[in-house]
């Protein structure tokens, strides 16, 4: 069998990934597998419903397999974050597209990765930084110098970009589609295609009638039971470990550099996690990640643990039947183990790379789980299998 992969957080599912997913149906007539974001988004926060509620909803509405991307790419750059999905969907050894969405979908992705990866940009992104540039700055400026590039900056595109390097040695094709109306930070739900950040903010308001036009309706109802996460207790937990740790050892335990860990040391002094955000961004780095590093910190575990370059396994949350055949394929193909129901000694005979991600991946479903205003039992982890969908 072949399938063709997409790369999302589902944080919620609303009727733009609904779209997507449709199109890209449509346009390949391939089975689609999602490789999902699992306890922590990228952009640094927990996951506003549990990882194993949003696999659910995705296969119900027609994702036929859901893998998670393990928080050691979640919780990183735009770079290491479509470089893991990549590396898991070619791992699965049957994936042969994968689908993007992009603001911009006309503009010619692979050619500029190909100019990324050339020495020249290489030296000329240098050039700007030594100047004083902050790195995204430098980076754009240095693709506009290259390739003439313009405006390149929108969230979609930059991944939809990272994609098309990630995938430059493998054998899978990328696809750009089209991003249906809503910007990604849009606040506010207009009409039925919405952000997901719009979506979040309207349940924590109470808004049922703006939410039920912006998802389908099995999201709702998940929606309705849940509230996102404390934030009170999130920043709790956050400040007593900047109180705790020194500046060094904060440094020994996220991915800061430059000396930034000078400043989440001093965001401890904060009241509320917003502020210490504020706090440290500043002008210099972007506030995504500021609140990576904040999410890391929370995790407890050695910088190393967050700096590995490759995945070193396949967790499947959630199948249909199409999917349930894609697993079996799966079985004689894969390059790396699969996990469905986790056992007793999950890591036994594994390598030491499994042992960590799998670690991280253990501990942010538990802070998690800590985390929901109507907190759930610890383990969700082990004691949850696989969702299996039968229409």
């Amino acid at each position: 069998m072949q399938a063709v992969g997409i790369v999302a957080e589902y944080n919620p599912f609303h009727n733009g990934h609904l779209h997507h997913l449709q199109e890209t149906k449509n346009l390949t007539k391939l089975p689609l597998i999602a490789v999902m974001s699992g306890s922590f988004m990228q952009r640094g926060e927990p996951a506003f419903l549990d990882k194993w509620q949003r696999s659910r909803l995705a296969v119900e509405n027609g994702v036929d397999l859901v893998i998670e991307l393990p928080a050691v790419f979640s919780l990183r750059s735009a770079e290491f974050f479509a470089s893991g999905a990549v590396q898991i969907l070619q791992a699965t050894g049957c994936v042969t597209h994968l689908s993007c969405g992009a603001e911009n979908p006309a503009t010619n992705f692979v050619e500029l990765a190909k100019i990324i990866n050339s020495s020249a940009f290489n030296s000329t992104l240098q050039e700007f930084l030594s100047s004083g540039l902050t790195y995204a700055a430098a980076y754009e400026k240095a693709l506009q110098n290259l390739a003439g590039t313009q405006n390149l900056n929108t969230p979609n595109d930059i991944l939809a970009l990272e994609y098309a390097k990630a995938l430059q040695n493998t054998n899978i094709t990328p696809i750009f589609i089209q991003r249906e109306q809503a910007n990604y930070n849009d606040e506010n739900i207009v009409g039925n295609i919405a952000s997901a950040t719009a979506i979040r903010k309207a349940c924590l308001e109470n808004d049922v009638a703006s939410v039920k036009k912006a998802v389908p309706e099995n999201v709702c109802k998940a929606l309705e039971n849940n509230n996102g996460v404390n934030e009170t207790l999130l920043w709790n937990l956050l400040s007593y470990r900047l109180r705790l740790l020194t500046a060094s050892e904060i440094a020994e335990q996220c991915q800061c550099t430059e000396g930034l860990e000078n400043l989440l040391k001093q965001a401890a002094s904060c009241t509320t996690l917003e502020e210490a955000v504020a706090l440290c961004s500043k002008k210099r780095y972007p506030k995504a990640r500021i609140r990576r590093l904040f999410m890391q910190l929370l995790l407890g575990k050695q910088r190393s643990y967050l700096e590995q370059a490759e995945p070193a396994y396949i967790r499947v949350l959630a199948f249909n039947d199409v999917g349930r055949q894609l697993l079996k394929e799966m079985k004689e193909k894969s390059s790396l183990p699969i996990i469905n129901k986790l056992g007793k000694y999950p890591t036994n005979g594994q390598s030491e790379a499994f042992a960590q991600q799998l670690e991280l991946d253990l501990a942010a479903s538990d802070i998690l789980a800590l985390l929901q205003k109507k907190p759930s039992v610890a383990g969700s982890d082990y004691l949850n299998s696989p969702y299996y969908f039968q229409k």
